[in-house]
């Protein structure tokens, strides 16, 4: 009789425990397969998130410095050469082969500018890019629509008395209480004398403890036409999305589409990204170790339970001229065909699981992809596991004397 003909019989005879081993396999190669698959999917999704969250390309215009100094002390420094950034360098960012990579470009123009009586810096933006880009902004009021309408940064809105604390009605009224003190004002003056022409206040910014609270924001073409600047740039802040493709490159790509300007990465927002994918990675991976290891656990309790179990029929193979190796093959075969099928079966749950799993950690619609390397990778660990698992009981089982089975005869 063959040995594998005796395995797959005993197989069947012991339907029960196989399925409980397959399950046991299945349930930890499932896990892993649904954490890994999840975990992709949701890296994708935060990688993007973290792209468009803010700016990590800035573009400026190139120039020349010159120091002045004398034994160790700086005097001044002069910039010679200096070129120009215009409306077109932000449109053309886009003909970059990497152009599809650019979630947001937004373009400004900055200027110091004459506010009543003290003197504030001026930015012209695009607020539907502007907005994109600084989603953490939060704004009282609204944003403007037309070109001598504002939005004013908190520090500025406070020193010209742009704003006062609301009342304690009106916070309850507005649900506000216990928000943030900087939150809890309403505009107070909505007429605002700029570089001696009348604007008006629409909305106020609140602190965001960065540049923005000293800053007043008008539209792009209103504020070139205000600094007599037209056509012209301070900078272009760009949100470039990183996920298959190296942030360097696309810092080449535009300084070879704009030779006139410096271009640079803005190394702690790449960075945080980096570090926040490896940790998702990292904590899916233990998670995955930790529960094919309670698998392998239990695949060598039920094993070492089926050893002593078996002790009569192995004892009877032996008795009947079976060699150690026989027996080593038959029971490598059960093990063997009892892991291939949880491997499978755990990665169909997997996948399964993950595929429902997805929409109530994703906030965007993000797809969902079936990978045929994942499965060969869990049959692969399905086999491995149960096979290391298994490797002592079995070489116990083949050890075991042949007199034993006199005792159950």
């Amino acid at each position: 009789m063959r040995i594998s003909t005796i395995a797959l019989a005993n197989l069947k005879r012991r339907k029960g425990k196989a399925l409980f081993l397959t399950a046991g396999i299945a349930i930890g190669i499932g896990t892993a397969v649904a954490l890994l698959s999840l975990s992709s999917s949701i890296r994708e999704e935060i990688g993007s998130q973290l792209d468009r969250f803010g700016a990590n390309i800035v573009v400026v215009p190139q120039s020349n410095n010159l120091a002045l100094d004398y034994g160790g002390v700086a005097v001044s420094s002069v910039s010679f050469d200096v070129k120009q950034l215009k409306n077109q360098d932000a449109v053309d960012l886009h003909d970059i082969p990497y152009g599809n990579r650019l979630s947001v470009v937004s373009p400004k123009l900055l200027g110091a500018v004459k506010v009543e009586d003290t003197e504030a810096l001026l930015a012209g933006v695009n607020f539907d890019d502007e907005l994109n880009l600084k989603r953490w902004w939060q704004i009282t009021g609204r944003r403007p629509a037309a070109e001598d309408e504002i939005l004013v940064g908190y520090e500025v809105a406070r020193v010209l008395g742009l704003i006062e604390p609301l009342s304690h009605a009106e916070m309850t009224s507005h649900g506000s209480h216990g928000s943030h003190g900087s939150n809890q004002f309403k505009i107070s003056r909505e007429r605002l004398q700029i570089a001696g022409r009348e604007h008006r206040v629409t909305g106020a910014l609140a602190a965001t403890s960065g540049p923005e609270d000293r800053m007043i924001f008008a539209m792009l073409a209103h504020v070139q036409q205000l600094l007599q600047k037209t056509d012209q740039l301070s900078l272009i802040e760009v949100s470039a999305l990183c996920k298959d493709c190296p942030v360097e490159d696309i810092v080449h790509q535009i300084s070879d589409r704009l030779p006139h300007a410096k271009v640079s990465a803005i190394q702690q927002s790449v960075r945080a990204r980096e570090h926040t994918i490896e940790r998702l990675t990292r904590f899916s991976a233990v998670v995955s170790i930790v529960v094919l290891g309670i698998g392998a656990l239990m695949i060598f309790t039920t094993m070492m339970g089926a050893v002593v179990e078996r002790t009569k029929e192995i004892g009877v193979l032996r008795a009947i001229g079976f060699r150690k190796a026989h027996i080593i093959r038959g029971l490598m075969i059960e093990v063997s065909v009892i892991s291939a099928a949880g491997g499978l079966t755990g990665w169909g749950a997997g996948m399964l699981a993950g595929w429902f799993a997805l929409p109530y950690f994703a906030e965007t619609e993000i797809s969902f992809e079936i990978e045929p390397l994942l499965a060969v990778g869990a049959i692969a660990a399905g086999l491995v596991i149960g096979i290391v698992s298994s490797f002592y009981p079995i070489i116990r089982a083949s050890r075991l004397d042949p007199s034993e089975a006199v005792r159950y005869v």
